[in-house]
């Protein structure tokens, strides 16, 4: 979206699916790590006013209510560090900010601080972090920009060398694709976001390759910087409109947590997502049981590529790392593959694992510790 010239403005489909996201990433996130460390710490690039025109909240807000029913829960402590370079919303922001702690007990508001400050987020955010010790703590930082390429690839690299930081990113590769093929300074913004001048390939590839592309390469600058996890996907609104929300940790439970809260997104939003591993490009229906023949195809080409044979374990941490999808969503797939003979399966007698192969070419039979269930 362009960025916006008023105090608030209205908010899109695409806003209120990240904002369901976020809310329900962050209820699990907040008590996981408050049940283990004294601090957490929460931080935002491009705040905002904190509501729309409308009256919905901002996404500080939404983060202030979450973290003020786990402190209920867990009495330990959270930060928050809010940025936003326009004065008039930081005005307005400050003022929101106020209605939600009005809305707490003084044992929240003693343990819930909230930092805002005016300005360019970059490098002022990161300088807040470092000197405030936040970057030694769980930390997790929401770059949701206006699409441009504002994120720096320097400061992705500086959060990526703290173990316990992780970022959500929003990408949006119509801005490139629209105005840098032509105009050398918007080239240059996009070699700052990357890291570097590889992505400008995208210009090269045929038209309906250029949004994957440009995904691709911003998936590979996060792991680069060093984020070893990544969760990447695409959002379709109703208008057909596409960005990608980017999600990077190193943690496997994180990684976990932000699937499962990805697939309870409410489906009132009008916004779908399709795995980028899914040659059919599929679009999936926010479901907890979705259909999951895209899922199917993805195990299948994979197992397809390890004629060694792959264990379920390991299909499952694939789909973890690699998918939307989520690794209890494998098992019921596994199976319905080897029922339509696409991959056959076999326990050994030494290990009691299953391995899923590419299929035979005689019918297909289970073992009884398959037919028991037991994988």
């Amino acid at each position: 979206m362009a960025v916006p010239k008023e105090v608030t403005w209205l908010r899109d489909p695409h806003t209120a699916a990240k904002h369901d996201l976020l809310k329900k990433y962050l209820d699990a996130w907040a008590p996981i790590l408050l049940s283990r460390h004294e601090m957490a710490t929460y931080a935002e690039g491009f705040a905002g006013p904190g509501v729309y025109k409308a009256g919905e909240p901002g996404s500080p807000v939404i983060a202030h209510g979450v973290f003020a029913d786990a402190l209920l829960r867990h009495p330990k402590h959270l930060r928050m560090f809010l940025m936003e370079k326009d004065a008039r919303r930081v005005q307005e922001l400050r003022r929101q900010m106020a209605r939600a702690q009005a809305r707490q007990t003084e044992h929240v508001n003693q343990r819930l601080n909230i930092h805002i400050d005016e300005g360019e987020f970059h490098p002022a955010l990161l300088e807040r972090l470092r000197t405030s010790g936040a970057l030694d703590q769980p930390l997790f930082v929401l770059l949701d920009s206006y699409g441009g390429p504002d994120i720096p690839y320097s400061l992705l690299k500086d959060l990526a060398a703290h173990d316990r930081v992780e970022v959500m990113v929003t990408f949006v590769p119509g801005f490139l694709m629209r105005f840098a093929a032509k105009h050398e300074g918007r080239r240059q913004q996009g070699d700052i976001a990357f890291g570097g001048q590889d992505w400008q390939a995208v210009f090269k590839q045929p038209s309906t390759e250029k949004f994957t592309f440009l995904r691709d390469q911003y998936r590979g600058c996060l792991q680069r910087a060093g984020f070893t996890h990544t969760l990447y996907f695409e959002m379709v609104d109703e208008g057909g409109r596409r960005l990608y929300l980017i999600f990077g940790t190193k943690n496997d439970k994180g990684l976990e947590k932000m699937k499962d809260a990805m697939w309870n997104v409410d489906p009132n939003h009008g916004v779908r997502y399709r795995d980028p591993k899914d040659p059919n490009q599929q679009q999936l229906d926010l479901d907890w049981d979705p259909d999951t023949a895209a899922l199917r195809r993805i195990l299948r080409d994979h197992v397809i590529d390890s004629p060694e044979g792959v264990t379920i374990a390991e299909l499952q941490r694939f789909a973890l790392l690699e998918t939307v999808y989520r690794p209890a969503q494998v098992i019921r797939s596994v199976r319905q593959l080897r029922d339509a003979n696409a991959v056959a399966t076999d326990t050994t007698r030494v290990t009691g694992k299953t391995l899923v192969l590419p299929p035979r070419d005689d019918p297909p039979t289970s073992s009884p510790a398959e037919q028991d269930g037991l994988w």
